[in-house]
């Protein structure tokens, strides 16, 4: 490989790194006040942890440290792996795959019965492996999350119907 390719190949991961960065959820204060600047070293790291710890809904980005809360489906079909109900986004040109490093820990969720069921996640994003094979591939994103929960979301009531309406109609 040519210095010129790697120096392609660089500076396209910078870019889609920085973009991935840009297109992450932005984090407002909560309102409480930030502590003053002569604040002992566990107040800091106490309100630190706080932070870290409230959970984000899943809006379809993944930030390294981050702990969300989302619907996620078993996908039978392609990857048999959760998969977020949210529409993913990672960027122009990269595929990507969640994979749960503490899966094994939540039994219910191998399950046929729990994988039948969408259910709601508390994770946290521990790390993000991006890569490329070749210049002509797409870039590979591999989010690696913990799973903190898992709760099975309630089924829709179904709607109630008269007995005129449960009446089958005649087909013409």
């Amino acid at each position: 490989m040519t210095r010129r390719a790697r120096a392609a190949i660089a500076a396209s991961l910078v870019a889609i790194t920085a973009g991935a960065w840009s297109a992450g959820p932005t984090h407002k204060p909560t309102g409480t006040p930030a502590p003053a600047p002569r604040a002992s070293a566990a107040a800091a790291s106490a309100s630190a942890s706080a932070a870290a710890s409230a959970p984000v809904e899943f809006a379809g980005t993944f930030a390294t440290g981050t702990t969300y809360v989302g619907d996620m489906f078993y996908d039978a079909r392609a990857l048999k792996t959760w998969r977020p109900v949210k529409d993913v986004q990672p960027g122009a040109n990269v595929a990507w795959t969640v994979r749960w490093d503490n899966i094994d820990q939540f039994p219910a969720l191998k399950t046929a019965a729990g994988q039948a069921r969408t259910q709601r996640f508390r994770f946290r994003v521990v790390k993000a492996d991006i890569v490329s094979g070749s210049p002509k591939m797409p870039w590979m994103a591999t989010y690696h999350c913990e799973v903190l929960s898992a709760e099975p979301v309630a089924a829709p009531s179904a709607p109630t119907q008269t007995p005129h309406q449960q009446q089958a109609k005649p087909r013409h």
